[in-house]
């Protein structure tokens, strides 16, 4: 449904034009965000090199920093990070004093990341680090152009649907041949492996919990375990409140032979 029929329908107080470039406003599926349509609204434009700032942990470049930037017509793209630099070099000294120079530090000692870091800090709608690397191991990918592809679905797996996969394909159409651009300046590197306690297990966590859930699978990856969202081949306990539980999920660990333990038996685990 568009904005104009949810106005009508709810009599809500909503803009229907985006601020920043006067375009056309979106809403999503659960009618929980307004965005702009308009690929090349200035917003989006700053919100994408910010999304890949913080990915990369590159710091000195928050957002008024960035929207000073590209006010001179700078760093419009992520690859002009990169490229920009020399260029910008007699504008953004004297605008920027001392800061140009940590600016360029900080973003020269940041240049080698993970495939799945580099895809995500593209800030594509719903698509995070996590849904990357689902798909990298799903896959079996080793570079960008392993993305690359007519079908919508084919990122289709284990925690990504319909939607996350045509929201990629799209978001990898869009930003494809700047992410060419942009390897010209970057290293990609394997994923580090983490050893430790957990190593070779595999962990899918159900149900309220006294613990954060985000808490319990970071601890399952700093110990070098896995993490699985449902319950599969290979899962090696399935972490739950009550044992006793007649959930889906707890019948369908019990029938494939999957440990059944408690988060307190969890924690003995790894202290």
């Amino acid at each position: 449904m568009s904005i104009e029929n949810l106005i009508k329908s709810h009599n809500w107080n909503l803009p229907t034009v985006c601020p920043a470039c006067g375009s056309e406003l979106g809403i999503n599926e659960n009618h929980t965000r307004i965005f702009c349509t308009n690929d090349y609204c200035p917003s989006k434009v700053s919100g994408k090199i910010l999304k890949w700032v913080n990915t990369m942990k590159i710091k000195e470049l928050g957002l008024t920093t960035i929207q000073t930037i590209q006010d001179n017509e700078f760093f419009l793209d992520i690859s002009n990070i990169y490229e920009d630099q020399l260029r910008a070099e007699p504008v953004l000294r004297p605008l920027l004093g001392k800061n140009w120079e940590n600016i360029k530090k900080e973003i020269n000692s940041h240049k080698s990341m993970t495939l799945a870091q580099f895809v995500a800090g593209y800030n594509i709608s719903g698509i995070g680090e996590k849904q990357i690397q689902k798909i990298i191991k799903a896959k079996g990918y080793k570079s960008i152009e392993d993305f690359v592809g007519n079908d919508q679905f084919r990122f289709i797996c284990d925690g990504i649907g319909d939607v996350l996969s045509v929201k990629l394909h799209n978001g990898i159409q869009l930003n494809i041949d700047d992410m060419r651009k942009t390897l010209n300046y970057v290293t990609l590197i394997e994923e580090e492996k983490t050893e430790g306690k957990l190593s070779g297990l595999s962990f899918c966590f159900t149900g309220a919990m006294e613990y954060k859930r985000s808490d319990l699978q970071k601890m399952v990856k700093d110990n070098g375990g896995e993490n699985f969202d449902s319950v599969k081949k290979g899962l090696s306990y399935l972490v739950m409140q009550d044992l006793n539980s007649t959930s889906g999920k707890a019948k369908k660990a019990r029938e494939q032979g999957t440990n059944l333990i408690t988060v307190e038996q969890f924690l003995s685990m790894i202290d």
